[in-house]
């Protein structure tokens, strides 16, 4: 459970009607966790873009006084879809959804809504015209939080792989921090791009990702044989409780400050 004695319930799903009707006096900012359910390797679980950013909405909402909305679990992962277990929908629907859920929050209450993205680079120009259509079409104040963003300094100052793009270093850390049980780091193995990348488009998350562009199922399908990009097996504990705190930590700036404006 969520809640204790001593704490207000912030899981929107776990709570009455009555209970948010309550908490809507104490706070007007809803996390959403939105992620995707796609292939991560043969160490990590399907569920990690979700599961990322949920866990890191709940630390939030047990330090401020935001609520947290049940998560999304499908998003835009055509790329991965060579692989099973990967679920996609069109960006269509996705950013109808997501809208649409948004919109539904602000006919009960909520003033702002932090869509925390944790199918970060991938799925960010889908979420940044979300965010648009909820300013220009509601009265909302929204803002894209993609995860990636909010740990970059210190995924730079502590990493020792060369390459972490997808399902390595800074995930298999991250989740080794949340779900170690979820975590097989026997099965983890390194696989570096078999080229170099064009210009402005390296394979890393904190590279230098200068233009948008994207990988399709088949460009995945070739790069990696395992699922992941970059080396897994230099992923601890420690190095995804820095990550998780830094994340935390300016999530809980930007809740704070909203709140108190309020």
């Amino acid at each position: 459970m969520s809640t204790d004695s001593d704490t207000e319930p912030y899981r929107v799903a776990e709570m009455t009607w009555r209970e948010i009707e309550a908490a809507l006096e104490r706070t007007e900012t809803l996390l959403l966790p939105v992620g995707s359910t796609e292939q991560h390797g043969h160490h990590l679980p399907l569920g990690v873009d979700v599961f990322m950013p949920e866990a890191i909405g709940e630390r939030v909402a047990e330090r401020s006084r935001a609520l947290l909305a049940p998560p999304i679990w499908y998003g835009v992962s055509p790329h991965h879809t060579f692989k099973p277990g990967t679920f996609t929908i069109s960006t269509e629907t996705f950013q109808r959804y997501v809208f649409d859920v948004c919109a539904s929050a602000a006919d009960w209450g909520i003033e702002t809504v932090l869509l925390l993205n944790g199918h970060y680079l991938a799925q960010d120009p889908e979420l940044e015209i979300v965010v648009r259509e909820l300013q220009e079409e509601t009265d909302l104040t929204a803002f894209h939080v993609p995860l990636v963003n909010l740990f970059a300094d210190v995924a730079a100052e502590i990493r020792t792989g060369d390459v972490s793009f997808h399902a390595s270093e800074f995930e298999t850390s991250i989740m080794l921090e949340l779900f170690p049980e979820l975590v097989h780091m026997d099965r983890a193995e390194s696989v570096e791009p078999a080229d170099e990348s064009l210009p402005l488009t390296d394979y890393d998350a904190l590279g230098d990702n200068k233009i948008g562009w994207a990988l399709t199922a088949e460009d995945m399908a070739e790069l990696t044989p395992t699922g992941n990009i970059g080396d897994p097996t230099v992923a601890t504990e420690e190095k995804g409780e820095a990550l998780v705190d830094a994340a935390v930590s300016n999530i809980c700036r930007l809740v704070d400050a909203l709140e108190r404006n309020d």
